[in-house]
């Protein structure tokens, strides 16, 4: 498996987790002290920390909702064990529902390769829009 294969699956078992609604898994992608910024600008530190805050949005506000296959994703490697991957898509949403216009955000995620095994150490969500006028 090449690295682009290997990093593009890590983020496809991101997508399988959520849409399992299992926070463990979820968080399984990322390493143990992993730094996550949330939408609303949230900083969840660790894995321990981002499995558990991850099941209670699985078991509330989150619950039946589906990350989308991003429809812009670049992905770079700027040192060999290094992997930026950068994509663009809507908010997750119950599936078969269309997500709103208003509600596309850009993610960046870097992960990091540790003894053959790629994982998220970073991951940043910001949403898209105007300045104020």
């Amino acid at each position: 498996m090449t690295d682009e294969t290997a990093v593009l699956a890590l983020l496809h078992a991101q997508m399988d987790a959520w849409a399992a609604g299992d926070g463990a898994a979820f968080a399984a992608t990322f390493t143990p002290d992993a730094d996550f910024v949330s939408v609303v600008g949230e900083r969840i530190q660790g894995r321990t920390e981002l499995a558990t805050v991850m099941q209670e949005g699985f078991d509330g506000f989150m619950r039946g909702t589906r990350m989308a296959e991003p429809d812009t994703t670049t992905l770079r490697f700027p040192a060999p064990n290094i992997a930026v991957l950068v994509t663009v898509g809507d908010r997750p949403m119950p599936q078969g529902e269309p997500a709103p216009p208003d509600t596309r955000s850009v993610q960046t995620r870097v992960a990091v390769r540790h003894k053959g095994t790629w994982l998220f150490t970073t991951f940043q969500n910001t949403r898209i829009s105007q300045f104020p006028q």
